[in-house]
């Protein structure tokens, strides 16, 4: 296999900054176990549309790529076929464990978005990547459950469109957003949260288990504060016309929009939300994020425990649950 034309001169895979250098972090090791998870068969429809389409030589950046979860099983579609993915994230810590597992991989580019202060907004794709490979251009840009976390979608979308070639594609996917052909038994996945929330507080009325919370309930402070901190960990779903008419917006032809039902393990959904409790009942003993005082492990023991209890009450014995995912296909449009 020979990638040795697939970057450009001057740019480097792996850039000189500190977070490559730090150690790999626990937080980044637990997200990264999603990747065994059922529901991410979400990704296997975006594989075999990325694999079909890339071409010897093309690069594709993995937008929002985080700790590599794609991007791995993009490699293993593409088997020998010399395809560069180059990973653009917002986290130092997810992209230094994207690093440690590919840092060997002459196909793997890995560039941080940081946070400019002054701006008060993250780096435009185009503002990291350096001037060789803007001047080449890429051939694919992928955002995988990503797109409903942009709160600055416009200007996000707008630097896509810079840094894609003419004739490049975007491969765009979400398990969070209102599809309207989305049946009356499926899930918007990140929804059953302000469910399980609501299951929660039932149980803290009900059982005097619960009986030390209740005091929380009944401060009205506290709980909006904590609704609040509930939004930013999990954001109010956008209707699909809203991506969609912002695509079009931006120069882009929308190809392709499809629907997919995505099984959902309860039990392995309750993993994946029991890392974020403090996002989902950080009401129960106060979040550290609004209080600035460290949980104490007993009370993140009892989240845990609500968190599966509400769960149980939500789902009942159901094994899993259908998850609604809609995936979007987008190609420059002619100016």
């Amino acid at each position: 296999m020979d990638t040795s034309a697939l970057w450009p001169r001057g740019f480097a895979r792996v850039p000189d900054e500190d977070w490559t250098r730090q150690p790999v972090e626990e937080l980044a090791l637990g997200y990264d176990s999603v990747e065994n998870h059922g529901w991410y068969s979400n990704l296997d429809y975006t594989v075999e549309q990325v694999g079909d389409y890339a071409r010897r030589g093309d690069v594709l950046i993995d937008y929002s790529g985080g700790t590599g979860i794609l991007a791995k099983r993009l490699l293993d579609r593409l088997g020998a076929k010399p395809v560069g993915i180059l990973i653009v994230d917002s986290s130092p810590k997810f992209l230094r464990l994207a690093l440690e597992k590919f840092r060997d991989e002459p196909r793997m580019a890995f560039r941080r978005i940081r946070y400019l202060k002054e701006q008060r907004r993250l780096e435009r794709v185009d503002e990291v990547l350096g001037g060789a490979m803007l001047e080449r251009g890429v051939d694919g840009l992928i955002s995988t459950n990503a797109i409903h976390l942009y709160f600055d979608l416009p200007e996000t979308v707008r630097a896509w469109r810079r840094v894609l070639k003419p004739s490049g594609r975007v491969f765009i996917q979400s398990g969070n957003i209102r599809n309207p052909e989305m049946p009356d038994d499926e899930w918007i996945i990140d929804e059953t949260v302000e469910v399980i929330h609501r299951a929660a507080v039932e149980i803290v009325r009900e059982d005097e288990r619960w009986a030390r919370y209740r005091s929380a309930l009944a401060d009205a402070g506290h709980m909006a504060a904590h609704a609040e901190l509930r939004r930013k960990y999990f954001l109010p779903v956008r209707p699909l016309e809203y991506y969609l008419d912002i695509l079009r917006d931006e120069g882009f032809e929308v190809t392709s929009v499809r629907r997919r039902r995505i099984p959902a393990r309860v039990e392995e959904w309750f993993q994946f939300l029991a890392v974020y409790h403090e996002g989902v009942l950080g009401w129960v003993g106060g979040a550290e994020k609004i209080s600035g005082v460290p949980t104490p492990p007993e009370i993140v023991q009892d989240r845990h425990e609500l968190m599966r209890r509400a769960m149980d009450r939500v789902f009942g014995e159901a094994f899993e649950f259908g998850a609604s995912w809609t995936y979007i296909t987008c190609e420059p449009r002619d100016p």
